[in-house]
């Protein structure tokens, strides 16, 4: 089980020591209590920076990566990039594809792969385990673009609010052209 996002908690666990005056114990004490009673580790090393703060420029980990015990085997690295960060923005962006192309992609990718068959030994489970990695990766390197954000884009207006504002604007303009009608609503 992988568990991946912006938690949006400061722990000492995750947090560089700079960061002390963020952790909030009692904020994070649910999530705490969650990564226990799963028993979650943390693949993504103590320090590695996910968020830079708009207004003061420090760098914080709120956004984490867990995972269970039997998980942890299954990753090589795991780290960030900044300098992948679109103007105006304090996280590294979200990738979108199109899943049709990526399914095909991966689809003809396995079939390069040797064909699946039970798995006697652990040395067959890491090599099936690590030819789908390399599956992935390489269907991912081919079929994710990285976003690329317009810098003057606000980042929390969605498709829906345009469509909502066009909805409004059209009330409004109906209503412009009624206003003479003294029983119109």
């Amino acid at each position: 089980m992988i568990w991946l996002g912006d938690f949006n908690h400061h722990h000492p666990l995750w947090e560089e020591e700079r960061n002390e005056h963020l952790i909030d114990y009692n904020a994070a004490q649910p999530l705490m209590d969650l990564l226990a009673d799963y028993g979650m580790n943390q693949p993504l090393p103590k320090g590695i920076p996910t968020l830079q703060s708009s207004s003061s420029g420090n760098w914080t980990q709120p956004d984490n990566v867990f995972c269970t015990d039997h998980s942890m085997d299954f990753f090589t690295a795991c780290g960030t990039n900044p300098a992948l960060r679109g103007p105006k923005t304090d996280h590294v962006p979200i990738l979108k594809t199109d899943w049709d192309k990526c399914k095909e992609t991966s689809t003809a990718r396995l079939d390069t792969r040797p064909a699946p068959s039970p798995l006697v030994t652990d040395e067959e489970f890491q090599s099936a385990a690590r030819n789908l990695a390399l599956t992935l990766d390489e269907t991912i390197s081919e079929t994710v673009p990285l976003s690329k954000p317009n810098p003057h884009s606000k980042r929390w207006w969605t498709r829906e609010l345009t469509l909502l504002r066009r909805q409004v604007n059209k009330a409004s303009h109906l209503a412009y052209k009624m206003r003479g009608l003294p029983l119109h609503p």
